[in-house]
């Protein structure tokens, strides 16, 4: 670790309900190093995945600064979104945002696709994350036939295989069980050693902030670093 690869600089947000503004995010500062697991906890509503949409460039703050490996949100347009979401962060969505009719391997390509990478290259690519991941061997299966875990794996994999600087995972583990909820947890520490990814975790299970190099609390819209001893899987 060592240099700061997510800066937040007096980050709000709010949203329109009706006539009234529901301000969901207020002064958020925060820094994030390189290659180090954080794990963001808070109560259902108060505006974590508004959180990890923002720093993946899915919305704008309405004011402060986002900056991502060097990219300030704010001066990229769409267009420029949308390259940073392909090559430098990658955000798996709590439903893991998997299509089901598509085997596995389409699953992890699509990525490389949407950038144009040659075929020759994206088969390379799919085999090394997915044997990587240890799922090479669904490589043909589609992933509606998968188990709930293995299912978070191909997302993983998909967020994988472009080499991100940041992944971001909102409720990884919410639809699995304690035991492979550690696998996936275990998965990201691996990534983390690996590759050097900065990996920010959404989690409603307190349990797991104990596992993270670092761990914040979202609350009445105010993010305050709230780090756990670590403990060792």
């Amino acid at each position: 670790m060592g240099d700061v690869v997510v800066l937040l600089k007096d980050v709000w947000k709010t949203y329109d309900e009706g006539n009234n503004k529901v301000v969901v995010l207020k002064k958020i500062n925060a820094s994030l190093m390189r290659g180090e697991i954080v794990g963001i906890h808070g109560p259902s509503g108060s505006g974590k995945t508004t959180l990890l949409k923002l720093i993946a460039g899915l919305i704008r703050p309405d004011r402060g600064e986002i900056i991502v490996d060097g990219y300030n949100l704010n001066m990229l347009d769409d267009n420029g979104l949308a390259m940073i979401r392909n090559t430098v962060v990658s955000y798996i969505p709590q439903d893991y945002g998997v299509i089901d009719e598509f085997t596995v391997f389409e699953n992890v390509e699509l990525p490389m696709l949407i950038a144009g990478v040659g075929k020759e290259e994206r088969v390379r690519r799919v085999r090394e994350v997915l044997e990587y991941i240890g799922l090479y061997n669904k490589v043909n299966v589609k992933t509606k036939l998968l188990s709930g875990g293995e299912r978070q794996r191909v997302a993983i994999a998909r967020a994988l295989v472009m080499t991100p600087s940041v992944l971001l995972a909102d409720e990884p583990t919410a639809n699995l069980d304690w035991n492979t909820a550690l696998k996936v947890i275990e998965l990201f520490k691996n990534i983390r050693e690996d590759f050097k990814t900065t990996i920010v975790i959404v989690t409603h299970d307190p349990r797991l902030l104990d596992l993270m190099d670092r761990s914040f609390t979202l609350m009445d819209g105010y993010l305050k670093d709230t780090t756990y001893k670590r403990r060792e899987l």
